[in-house]
């Protein structure tokens, strides 16, 4: 599975409206064939700062994804962050769930 995660720091007075692009992008990418998780969050800390994440099964999926013309219209709202985006792509290997949480909690710490 392949994990990426797009954060933006936009200007405050245009926070809306990117949410509104990221919004109309969320739906149609998370019923995409491959899509498994496609969310838009917000930093407690500071309204300007928002992510865009997403998990796909393939490489060649995600790829798709940002080359598709629905991922393009975000492209202006990237270049007037305020601050350069960042962007981080995870290859990953195994997710664990509420089990993992679970076992966590009742293993004795070393």
């Amino acid at each position: 599975m392949i994990q990426a995660c797009l954060r933006m720091k936009v200007p405050v007075e245009k926070r809306d409206e990117v949410l509104d692009v990221l919004r109309c992008l969320k739906g149609p990418t998370e019923v995409s064939k491959g899509c498994r998780v496609c969310r838009v969050l917000q930093d407690a800390e500071d309204e300007g700062v928002l992510m865009y994440l997403v998990q796909w099964d393939t490489q060649d999926e995600v790829e798709e994804h940002f080359r598709s013309e629905r991922f393009r219209r975000l492209l202006p709202y990237i270049e007037m962050c305020v601050e350069p985006p960042e962007v981080e792509v995870s290859d990953i290997d195994r997710v664990g769930g509420l089990e993992f949480l679970v076992a966590a909690l009742g293993s004795k710490s070393s």
